[in-house]
């Protein structure tokens, strides 16, 4: 993996570098202004790029608004934690705070080979996809879509049941995340239940007839009629090819 470091303080730059040393990356760079690590993007085409928030008269989203594609993906790095938000609209892979601890950067690397597609360990692809930006409890977080298995509509909200365990109410409609969510992985099996494939653990039938589905959390979800064929033949197509 190649690296760009982008700080307008060297000390930053230096620490960040001592940190990196200890993962099977190759730091390509560094930058202390836009301009230069715009130039620098352009000649060395880094993976990933470790980014300053806050420099001298200038911003990193400046360099996210102006980095022509294809852009290599992005960790914000600052002493603020009013950015998040921002950062992640503009599909940033990570926000790290300083002083950067080791466990989060290493996270942030796990994050970046992740978001990889499988068939091009070395492509940049669009990497954003892998991703949903959350927005729950008053706190702002990029997740995987590999680790949401269920969602479940509430009003304008949904409740999104998580691989890790544990739910988060989300002020996002159901049809929204139905257009958001990867169509290979996910599929709505109910006016108000759109689950992941590969989290369904049995379909079975009530005794009045209707379609269930039991999940790897072990809830159960209710099949609806509309969505009943649809759902059959994609679970035969992950058996013929499981």
């Amino acid at each position: 993996m190649k690296v760009l470091l982008v700080d307008d303080e060297r000390l930053a730059r230096v620490e960040l570098r001592r940190l990196l040393a200890e993962h099977p990356v190759e730091v390509v760079g560094e930058a202390e202004n836009i301009a230069d690590a715009l130039a620098l993007t352009a000649e060395l085409r880094p993976d990933l790029v470790f980014l300053d928030v806050q420099m001298r008269g200038e911003s990193g989203f400046d360099f996210l608004e102006r980095v022509p594609p294809p852009a290599p993906r992005v960790v914000l790095v600052t002493a603020h934690d009013g950015f998040a938000v921002r950062g992640f609209e503009c599909n940033v892979l990570d926000y790290l705070l300083k002083p950067v601890r080791p466990a989060r950067l290493a996270d942030s690397l796990r994050r970046w080979s992740a978001a990889l597609p499988a068939s091009s360990p070395r492509s940049r692809g669009d990497a954003a996809a892998e991703f949903t930006l959350i927005r729950a409890a008053g706190a702002a977080r990029l997740v995987p879509w590999r680790e949401i298995g269920c969602i479940g509509a509430e009003g304008n909200y949904t409740r999104v049941s998580l691989l890790e365990g544990g739910a988060c109410l989300v002020l996002r409609t159901l049809k929204d995340w139905i257009a958001l969510a990867p169509p290979s992985a996910f599929v709505q099996v109910h006016r108000a239940h759109l689950v992941r494939l590969d989290w369904v653990r049995e379909m079975r039938t009530t005794p009045h007839g209707d379609l269930e589905l039991v999940l790897r959390d072990a809830s159960v979800i209710p099949v609806g009629r509309t969505y009943r064929a649809t759902l059959r033949a994609l679970l035969e197509g992950a058996d013929r090819h499981g």
